[in-house]
């Protein structure tokens, strides 16, 4: 199968954020300026960890699949 080409700028359509963190945001403050966010792959995939409330905020499973830019 051919890789595809993807675009090499922002394209996200929909955000993720911490939902702790949405409810304690200061008001002047941005969810982008407020998040304090990790990603990283995973055994089963990819995962989004909050550090400023040390809980998971996503963790896709890629069933199995590799991703091919997983370094190990």
């Amino acid at each position: 199968m051919a890789r595809r080409e993807l675009p090499n700028e922002r394209v996200v359509e929909s955000f993720i954020h911490c939902a702790e963190c949405l409810r304690t945001k200061p008001a002047n403050i941005s969810p982008r300026e407020w998040a304090q966010l990790e990603v990283g792959f995973t055994r089963e995939g990819l995962q989004v960890w909050c550090r400023r409330h040390d809980r998971n905020v996503l963790h896709i499973d890629f069933e199995g699949a590799r991703h091919p830019a997983r370094m190990d």
